[in-house]
Order: structure tokens, then C-alpha cells, then sequence
């Protein structure tokens, strides 16, 4: 006797591969030696860097953030300047 087919909730797949890839990146760029090989360019491994980031950010894995910050500075990464906004309010001290 045959087994009835499943719907597949594609939705429910679609978001397991993206968990699944978000650990491999992880591992990738936190183990591998020289993870920017696998890149075309700086600013593509910066860009994934980044979705990592926000990603760990999200599920508040603060210390994979921190992990995944050193990593772009070990390549090259410079913080920007933070520049402040200066409102009306900051300038008016009398």
C-alpha cells in the first residue's frame, strides 16, 4: 500500500534552508583562514557579513554579532565616523 503524498508548506522549507545557511555562513567566516577567498570583492563579503549580523542581531545572539564584527575588521573593515546631528535644540544652550 502506497503512502499518501504531503503537501510540502514551502514557506516552512524555504525557511529552514535559510536558518541552515545562516549557520554554515557563521561557521564559514568565524573558521575558515582567509574566508574573503571565496568572494568576488570586499564589498560582497562585507554584504554578507553584514546579513549574518543582522540576522544574530535579530535572534539576539549578541556575542556571534561581536564574532562576526572582528571578522570584517581582521579583513579590512573600517568603523565609520559616527557623525552626530546637531538639532536646534543642542545648539540653543542659553
Amino acid at each position: 500500500m502506497e503512502e499518501p503524498i504531503r503537501n510540502l508548506n514551502m514557506e516552512k522549507l524555504v525557511s529552514i534552508f535559510n536558518q541552515i545557511a545562516m549557520i554554515e555562513g557563521y561557521d564559514m567566516m568565524v573558521k575558515e583562514v582567509n574566508p574573503l577567498r571565496f568572494f568576488s570583492s570586499r564589498k560582497s563579503f562585507f554584504n554578507l557579513l553584514d546579513k549574518l549580523i543582522y540576522h544574530y542581531e535579530d535572534l539576539e545572539e549578541y556575542e556571534k554579532c561581536a564574532t562576526l564584527l572582528n571578522v570584517k575588521k581582521k579583513h579590512g573593515w573600517i568603523d565609520p565616523e559616527v557623525i552626530e546631528i546637531k538639532t536646534d535644540k543642542h545648539l540653543d544652550k542659553s
